[in-house]
């Protein structure tokens, strides 16, 4: 009877349950590893843009992720977990999952794929350039590459075609969004907000190009992306495990992504003396921003009753060349005394902090000094901002300043600050030991507002907006882009001071690297390409661009990064 009742079910005895293949599951099941590593794509990128655009660095000047800092791009610079987080996390599911939706009808997974194929591809060509777009995620095991035009453009089209999906009603019996989105929960409308947020973004990074920039278009797609933070989409993470790690990196999926970075691998990471001073001395005022304990480690000293906050790493000095560099070192909570006396030129403090992947580090000793507060974005049970309002303000801020309103430049200026601090204060307390999770107080946010480090309309500069922007993108790649299409703001490029106070690191502009990754007079364009493309798809890879076998080509620019096609091509081909 047993057996006759086993029999007369549909079964395959081909297939073995306890090995999932391509087809395995149903569309919901798949969504949050896809989410999982589309995080991962974006902060992954996000921490090499902060060690390259010098909001962060290491001591370590050998180490592959400090050499990023000095802009000695060698071959042992990490390159290969972007591409890796996208294609092998995310990148082959995603046609499965589309077919799968379109089976049923389930029109918004439709469009979340869309999003997501939209998302990678251009985190792909803005650290790459050039990319298998159009036959990569198929069954051609080596894609030919297309060009940054190519890439661009399609990523625009599958952003218009998410919105499209995401705004039909799906067929009955169709999978609900909310059974398989984790970031938003299913909210329809917060989806289609940040796919007009992406598009916002995107066409701003045409700000280069005169005859592709167009103002209104940005302002249009910022007419229907997030209008408050309400309409964010944020990650959250929790500092907990989860029974089965991740296939690829071993993660344990619920902590933050940039405290996996930070406190993973035995490295040690700081911020720099100019991301602390634009929190402590914006525009040269002597007025400290009410984010600067919530973004810049500090520690206790004299039992407790003093603080100290790091001045961060002078990355124009030569001081990681030379034996000044140190850290606080060692407290004693017996005699509440450290090895090494706070000096406020050589003294600094790293963003560690304890969490799951770091349970044997003490940020708090035995008497409940706090010895490190770390940073708001590096905390293993941080939230990740992945769009969100602040940056929409800063966009329309650049934006109107471009077209001349400075008026209104200044208010959608102030109100991305506003908005920022705000966003903080969603993941902060009213009452903690650590100074760097509490709540800002909205007298400290308003005060701030009418500083005259915050200025009025008519001494808005570029380099204002942009340096606010900086700061509430911190460890986002978007940070490296906009610096990128402006050229760093260096003397000689297309926005001279968008950056003020930033140069070029010490190691490179003295030569203490070796000038064959990124020559003389030439800027961090671009990572190197891929270990796996070189080895399973040269030939591709060589075609892509006359110097993609090169060892400069780090500081050839991406297609956006060009002012023209003719300059792009003249470059690749």
């Amino acid at each position: 009877m047993a057996f006759t009742a086993v029999s007369c079910m549909d079964l395959d005895i081909n297939v073995d349950p306890d090995t999932p293949t391509s087809t395995s599951g149903n569309v919901a099941s798949r969504i949050p590893a896809i989410e999982f590593w589309m995080g991962h794509t974006h902060q992954t990128t996000g921490v090499f843009a902060a060690l390259i655009n010098q909001q962060i660095t290491l001591s370590n000047r050998g180490d592959r992720y400090g050499s990023l800092a000095e802009w000695s791009a060698t071959n042992n610079t990490a390159s290969t977990y972007p591409y890796q987080a996208f294609f092998v996390g995310l990148g082959g599911t995603l046609p499965d999952v589309y077919a799968m939706a379109e089976k049923e009808g389930a029109y918004h997974y439709m469009g979340l794929v869309k999003l997501f194929r939209a998302m990678g591809f251009m985190v792909m060509s803005d650290v790459y350039g050039e990319m298998p777009y159009v036959n990569a995620l198929t069954a051609e095991i080596n894609p030919i590459y297309d060009d940054g035009k190519t890439i661009f453009n399609g990523v625009l089209a599958e952003i218009d075609a998410a919105i499209e999906f995401f705004k039909k009603t799906q067929e009955s019996g169709a999978t609900p969004l909310s059974d398989g989105d984790v970031w938003n929960g299913g909210d329809i409308n917060k989806w289609i907000k940040l796919a007009y947020g992406m598009k916002a973004r995107y066409l701003n990074n045409l700000s280069k190009k005169t005859d592709l920039y167009n103002p209104d278009a940005i302002l249009a797609a910022l007419e229907n992306a997030p209008k408050s933070n309400a309409d964010n989409t944020v990650i959250k993470h929790e500092n907990a495990v989860v029974a089965q790690a991740d296939h690829l990196w071993g993660d344990d999926v619920k902590t933050n992504y940039t405290y996996i970075w930070v406190m993973n691998w035995s490295r040690v990471y700081y911020v720099t003396k100019w991301y602390a001073d634009i929190l402590t001395n914006f525009d040269s005022k002597g007025i400290v921003d009410p984010r600067a304990d919530k973004l810049i480690p500090s520690t206790q000293f004299k039992g407790g009753t003093e603080w100290f906050r790091t001045v961060g790493v002078d990355m124009q000095s030569n001081i990681r060349v030379g034996t000044n560099f140190r850290s606080p070192g060692t407290y004693n909570a017996q005699t509440k005394t450290w090895t090494v006396t706070a000096t406020q030129d050589s003294t600094v403090v790293s963003l560690q902090t304890k969490g799951i992947h770091s349970p044997n580090y003490r940020d708090v000793a035995e008497d409940g000094v706090i010895l490190n507060t770390g940073t708001f974005y590096a905390r293993s049970d941080a939230p990740t901002h992945l769009l969100c309002y602040p940056e929409m303000c800063f966009i329309k801020a650049e934006v109107l300043f471009r077209k001349g309103d400075k008026a209104g430049a200044y208010t959608a200026y102030k109100e991305g600050i506003k908005a920022h601090i705000d966003l903080l204060n969603e993941n902060l307390v009213d009452s903690d030991p650590n100074i760097s999770k509490t709540k800002i107080p909205a007298s400290d946010r308003d005060a701030y507002l009418s500083s005259a480090a915050i200025g009025t309309s008519n001494d808005l500069t570029l380099g204002k907006i942009m340096t606010q922007k900086f700061i509430a993108l911190s460890f986002s790649n978007q940070n490296w882009n906009d610096m990128r299409r402006l050229d760093y703001g260096l003397a000689g490029g297309v926005a001279p001071g968008a950056y003020p106070g930033w140069a070029e690191p010490y190691e490179h502009a003295t030569a203490f690297v070796d000038l064959k990754w990124i020559p003389a007079g030439k800027q961090y364009r671009r990572l190197g390409y891929v270990s796996h493309e070189f080895n399973y798809n040269n030939a591709n890879l060589a075609a892509s661009h006359k110097r993609a076998l090169s060892d400069d080509i780090r500081s050839y620019p991406v297609w956006w990064d060009c002012a023209t096609d003719e300059e792009y091509y003249g470059y690749i081909k």
